[in-house]
């Protein structure tokens, strides 16, 4: 059985775009330099994201399955060449990219995705659910706030996004899995709050409050 439906209010309720970060992006709050961190600091989580749908598929128990997630795990390590593209339009270097180190507050939100990832394949689709479900209307804030606000309408400030427009397919992946009778709801409150926690690693960088 596949009860993911049934995460969406819970995953709407933590939603990435109620952040203070994509609140201040979506108003035009942010300067060019916020961005450029961002770019930088969530990196850390873009790279990271192929290695946790992996770990989602090794740990499904049959050859059909583990096609279908791999498939996924591909066009993750696609997007990885997307977000260096996007960065590269806020004038920062792949160098500076890659040997960014990231916050202490950003590593431990990638460890505990890949965390969730580890403790079970119907608690790994959860979170990778709850990672991509709103990816869509992320993407297309993300993109409309570029526009407005921040005189960014090249093709390599808008690629990743519009790549994750088009997230609907990955979504019905993981719709189409069975993940038995487990309680979907911890992995993905877990998931979402690290998320969450990952933009929060943006926001202390840049001196953006977190209170709303």
């Amino acid at each position: 059985m596949n009860h993911l439906s049934a995460l969406d209010p819970l995953i709407s309720s933590l939603s990435l775009l109620k952040h203070p970060f994509y609140q201040k992006w979506s108003k035009g709050e942010l300067s060019r330099d916020d961005l450029r961190i961002y770019a930088k600091e969530y990196f850390h989580l873009v790279q990271r994201i192929p290695g946790i749908v992996a770990r989602v598929a090794e740990r499904a128990q049959d050859s059909k399955t583990k096609d279908m997630i791999a498939k996924n795990v591909r066009e993750e390590q696609e997007h990885v060449q997307l977000w260096k593209r996007f960065a590269k339009s806020l004038d920062v270097s792949e160098q500076e990219l890659v040997s960014h180190r990231p916050s202490g507050t950003a590593r431990a939100a990638v460890k505990a995705l890949e965390a969730i990832a580890e403790q079970g394949f119907a608690q790994g689709v959860s979170a990778v659910y709850a990672l991509e479900l709103e990816l869509p209307a992320i993407a297309k804030t993300k993109k409309e706030g570029l526009c407005d606000f921040y005189s960014l309408e090249s093709k390599d400030a808008h690629i990743y996004f519009d790549e994750h427009l088009k997230e609907e397919e990955h979504l019905n992946v993981w719709r189409a899995l069975d993940t038995g009778d487990h309680n979907l709801e911890p992995a993905a409150r877990s998931s979402m709050e690290a998320q969450n926690k990952m933009l929060d690693s943006v926001c202390e960088i840049c001196g953006i409050s977190m209170q709303c």
